[in-house]
């Protein structure tokens, strides 16, 4: 299908097309199939993704030459001066240089494909003293396309997995969000969305717990997390044997961690046992760039080793007034290093110069008096040149100390800057969504934190940079099974007779009455969500003669008028836009004369038994031989619990003849031989079972009553594994 569109989109008027692809389902063996294809009928093509790293993968994986987008959009031969920065101060920076846009060879006919798009940012992104382009690196590649210009017919295809992390700064991927471009850019777009893992190692333990966790994220249920080893590509060490492990894999390998603070701690401790104590930074190091060097042609994010490193520093401290007045020193402290690192094709390359080692041992990010410093130490030693001249342009961007390299230990990244590349062995550090003090290599996590669409995406992110063993550092687990609680029969007669309400859903045909009322208030075509809600609220009420006189859809409101003799009572539930009710109600003073019948139906609803309407729907049955696929993308975790029931059923003869999906509700019927049993499976709003109950009347075995409550008592088992 994804094929198809995209014959479609090179055929058509069309300027975008967007292919969002989760792990394992096809993307890079498409780009591969595509390029290949665009090549034999003589199509001008351009690839390129946004780091060095990705760009090096899509070209082994697909053979052909990819760029990074920065090398591939903007040219490093000439800077330009743009508007200055007003400031009273001329130690604080007024100007700021720009990289302009390259002119693209091949802007006609022509087709450019961006792999990892989901890490495209459209926020400003520049430096203190240079910029590429306009700063807006989306914007930047629609100019250098030249797409949006109406005598084009060049294309772009961006391709990407909107399941990993947003661009920094932005909460979305716009690249990979089709309304996005056509609202800000007037661009005529099309997408398709893969889903279904198609890569050949389907028992990849790594590849199932992504698409979980991918699940999870889509359909909005943070309720299923397990990331515990199976002993053949998901491996969980102690982390009093961490080092030892590490050490043991001689393939590529990384660390990935949430926050800086945990990444440059593990830094530490893998240089100090690599060279037996706390050395200055020495050759065969690891590292990873940290900011952008125009002088040298490196890119953030990518990795190097040390091939060479002076011994000695050199520093200098830097007097200046900031622009409150607030006079400040900053000392300055420069080592020459030699890097090796790979071009985008693989190919090793050899840079020197300056490193900051202010950087180095600092913050994440070089901080403004650092930056101020290195522009006043620049005037100082060049009092003869003047800003916003050519010649002080020039000198300002061959300057050595100036245009200085920003490094970081690169044996442990976060997550963000791992993203776009892949590595042979990942080890992932669980320090995101834990509180301060809390012990995150070594004490029990709970789900504080971790039931959310942030902490699933980084997850996700993290995970997928393994391409062959992950190493999960005391990983959290937890599913929607911890909180069932199996009711036997004899205790639902027994509540019975102290409470007089019964436990059981009550199942009401779809007859004559229950249409007439429905047509009544001209709900007959209603969704079946919205028909539940009026049917259970009816059923329950009427019997108390209180009558429903009003009901209303107001946009995402649903209204209820009661009466009862003269008094009314008036409701108002919100619903999504899937027609699903949330938990929640208010009262509409205007259209209740009674408080207390409005105290006395709430009592009576939120404590009633739920209803089940038969439509005799056959679409609301599975065959125990499949499940749903709408209804697994849905709710995956129902995927999850028909998983673990056939799976713990088999050892005990036992059938699972019927699947009936209800509201909030899975009802299974269970058959051994002449042995039948119905039970209710009930969950709540996010997703975590609750009870589970036998239903009285449609069991004949206290037997298979019995190794059903075994089955769910296992299932809440915390080390319980399918």
């Amino acid at each position: 299908k994804a094929l198809e569109q995209i014959n479609a989109f090179l055929q058509s008027d069309d300027d975008v097309f967007i292919l969002k692809g989760y792990a394992g389902t096809g993307k890079t063996t498409l780009l591969k199939g595509l390029v290949k294809y665009l090549k034999s009928i003589r199509k001008k093509i351009q690839l390129m993704a946004p780091t060095g790293r990705a760009a090096k993968i899509i070209n082994q994986k697909t053979g052909f030459k990819a760029t990074t987008i920065h090398k591939g959009i903007y040219s490093f031969k000439e800077l330009h001066e743009i508007k200055e920065k007003k400031s009273d101060d001329e130690n604080n920076v007024s100007f700021l240089y720009q990289y302009n846009i390259r002119n693209n060879p091949e802007a006609y006919h022509s087709v450019l494909l961006v792999d990892e798009a989901s890490m495209i940012s459209d926020v400003l992104n520049q430096g203190e003293f240079f910029r590429f382009g306009s700063g807006y690196l989306l914007q930047d590649l629609f100019t250098y396309s030249r797409i949006l210009l109406s005598n084009t017919t060049s294309k772009i295809i961006f391709i990407g997995d909107p399941a990993q992390l947003p661009p920094i700064g932005m909460n979305f991927s716009p690249a990979l969000d089709a309304n996005y471009l056509k609202q800000k850019y007037q661009l005529k777009v099309c997408a398709t969305e893969m889903k279904e893992v198609k890569r050949l190692d389907s028992n990849n333990g790594i590849l199932k717990s992504a698409t979980k966790i991918r699940k999870c994220l889509t359909s909005g249920f943070f309720n299923d997390f397990d990331l515990r080893e199976n002993k053949k590509d998901i491996f969980n060490p102690k982390y009093t044997d961490f080092l030892k492990t590490y050490k043991e894999q001689t393939e590529q390998k990384i660390i990935i961690t949430y926050k800086n603070k945990t990444a440059l701690g593990l830094n530490q401790t893998i240089r100090k046992d690599k060279f037996g104590s706390d050395l200055p930074i020495q050759p065969t190091d690891t590292v990873i760039i940290g900011g952008n060097n125009y002088l040298l042609g490196i890119m953030n994010g990518e990795f190097a080793v040390v091939s060479n490193v002076s011994a000695s520093t050199k520093s200098r401290e830097v007097k200046f007034y900031t622009k409150g007045g607030k006079k400040q020193t900053v000392k300055l402290i420069w080592r020459s290093v030699e890097l090796l690192l790979s071009n985008e094709n693989g190919q090793p390359k050899t840079v020197a110069g300056l490193m900051l080692e202010n950087y180095l041992y600092g913050d994440n990010t070089l901080k403004p008096e650092e930056q101020q410093a290195l522009y006043v130490d620049f005037k100082i030693r060049h009092p003869k040149l003047k800003p916003k001249t050519e010649e002080f342009k020039d000198a300002i961007a061959k300057d050595k100390y100036f245009n200085c390299i920003l490094l970081k230990y690169g044996y442990a990244i976060t997550c963000h800057k791992a993203q776009g590349g892949e590595w042979e062995n990942t080890f992932v550090f669980w320090d995101k969504g834990v509180q301060a003090n809390f012990n995150f290599l070594e004490s029990e996590h709970n789900r504080s934190g971790k039931t959310n669409a942030d902490f699933y995406r980084w997850a996700y992110t993290a995970i997928t940079r393994a391409s062959n063993k992950l190493f999960c550092i005391n990983p959290p687990y937890f599913n929607s099974f911890s909180g069932m609680s199996f009711i036997d029969i004899n205790v639902q007669r027994a509540f019975e007779e102290l409470t007089g309400q019964s436990t059981q859903t009550i199942e009401l045909d779809f007859d004559g009455e229950v249409f007439e009322i429905l047509k009544k208030y001209n709900l007959h075509d209603a969704p079946l969500t919205i028909q539940n809600h009026f049917i259970k609220n009816w059923y329950h009420l009427k019997k108390q003669n209180i009558e429903i006189i009003n009901w209303e859809r107001v946009g995402y409101e649903i209204r209820y008028t009661y009466k009862k003799g003269d008094e009314t009572a008036s409701f108002k539930y919100w619903i999504n836009g899937q027609n699903e009710f949330k938990s929640n109600f208010q009262k509409i003073p205007a259209a209740t004369n009674s408080d207390e019948l409005f105290e006395t139906i709430t009592n009576l609803l939120e404590n009633a038994p739920s209803i089940y309407l038969n439509r005799n729907n056959a679409d609301s049955i599975t065959s125990k031989f499949e499940f749903d696929l709408e209804v697994e993308e849905q709710k995956p975790f129902l995927k999850t619990l028909f998983d673990a029931i056939k799976s713990e059923s088999k050892s005990i003869n036992l059938t699972i003849s019927n699947i009936i999906h209800l509201e909030h509700k899975e009802q299974y019927t269970f058959e051994r031989g002449i042995e039948k049993c119905t039970v209710d499976f009930e969950y709540d709003s996010k997703g975590f079972f609750g009870r589970v109950l036998p239903i009285k009347n449609r069991c004949n075995s206290h037997k298979l009553i019995a190794d059903i409550k075994a089955i769910v008592m296992n299932l809440k088992n915390p080390n319980y594994v399918v």
